[in-house]
């Protein structure tokens, strides 16, 4: 018979997931970074050879191979890793939200390995930013196993009046977060692996240069390959990061706000303001950051925890609206009890 409690140990599997894919986040990210990511031409082998058995020697040959190679296996095991989390959730835990959640990951999981393979089959780059985005909704998913099989969801504190505008208002700012990471990716992925824009906060010495007329943009590519010995950037990359570094200042604005807002509210639960002090300090972090990959000139290790800072953020945000969202969904305790709303009610029957 399966009991209703949510085990501590499932729980920490499912911590340990989102944890393991954080990992494959930034290994992946270090082999964007590195333009690494044909460095293998084939798949699922390696150069011919079964994957699992791919000789030592020949993997740490090379850096670049050494990069995509390791991706490859760290992403079939947290492929493992998911498959037992998810059956794990199946024998111990009723119809609902968390077998909903394990499946999900699971199905995201084996997308995210076959469209990461047609990506070496097809050298497209479009499948390689696919890759990347589909890896941060799994993430996200992942978390939000990991959040239902916590003892918060099992009883959560009821939300004050104000719940429903904060979870509003904590997902639209989490789409701006994701909508940065489309846009980083774009970048990222149709890039050379060299900057756009190489300076901060102007356009190679301007506000707004007329970069896409092609004289400016002459002027602009002899300068790169003059001065930084760099080669030649397009107008669409340059829009994209003038675009990237615009909506982050706004998104980090909109975060800011939001929790001076909320915090500053006397009926505002602890959690939410920890949370929001946090995911503050992480916004933060990530402008900072990305300025200084745009002043090192994109140094690699910087560009990379970038990535996995900005995965970070988009998880905390989501979640921090996951827990809002179910706090609204209990509308009075009373003597040490609480009282569902019928859709809460009707939700943990499915």
């Amino acid at each position: 018979m399966r009991s209703r409690q949510r085990p501590a140990l499932v729980f920490r599997a499912a911590c340990f997931l989102v944890g393991s894919i954080l990992f494959l986040i930034t290994l992946g990210g270090q082999v964007t970074t590195k333009v690494a990511g044909m460095a293998v031409p084939d798949w699922p082998g390696t150069f011919g050879h079964n994957m699992l058995i791919y000789p030592w020697s020949s993997m740490t040959a090379s850096t670049m191979v050494f990069l995509e190679h390791s991706h490859r296996l760290v992403a079939s095991g947290v492929g493992l890793i998911t498959l037992a989390v998810t059956i794990w959730v199946w024998l111990t835990q009723p119809a609902g939200w968390a077998r909903r959640f394990a499946m999900g990951a699971l199905v995201l999981v084996i997308l995210q390995g076959i469209l990461g393979g047609q990506r070496v089959i097809q050298v497209s780059w479009v499948l390689g930013l696919l890759h990347g985005c589909l890896a941060q909704l799994y993430l996200l998913v992942a978390g939000s196993l990991a959040l239902v099989l916590s003892r918060f969801w099992g009883n959560p504190r009821i939300g004050d009046d104000h719940a429903a505008v904060r979870t509003r208002w904590i997902w639209i700012l989490s789409g701006f977060v994701f909508l940065q990471t489309i846009l980083g990716a774009f970048m990222r992925h149709d890039g050379p692996g060299f900057l756009a824009v190489p300076d901060f906060p102007k356009v190679y010495g301007e506000w707004l240069p007329a970069f896409w007329e092609g004289a400016t943009l002459q002027k602009i590519n002899d300068y790169r390959a003059i001065e930084l010995q760099w080669p030649a950037t397009t107008s669409s990359l340059i829009l994209w990061q003038i675009l990237h570094r615009s909506l982050g200042i706004f998104t980090a604005g909109g975060i800011f706000l939001c929790a001076f807002l909320t915090i500053r509210a006397t009926s505002t639960p602890a959690w939410w303001r920890y949370g929001m002090v946090g995911w503050s300090f992480l916004a933060l972090a990530q402008i900072v950051l990305g300025v200084s990959v745009i002043w090192t000139g994109r140094l690699p290790e910087l560009a990379t925890l970038h990535v996995l800072l900005g995965a970070t953020l988009f998880l905390t945000g989501w979640l921090l609206g996951l827990a809002s969202w179910r706090s609204t969904q209990l509308i009075s305790i009373r003597s040490g009890s609480r009282t569902s709303t019928p859709f809460s009610s009707i939700m943990e029957k499915v």
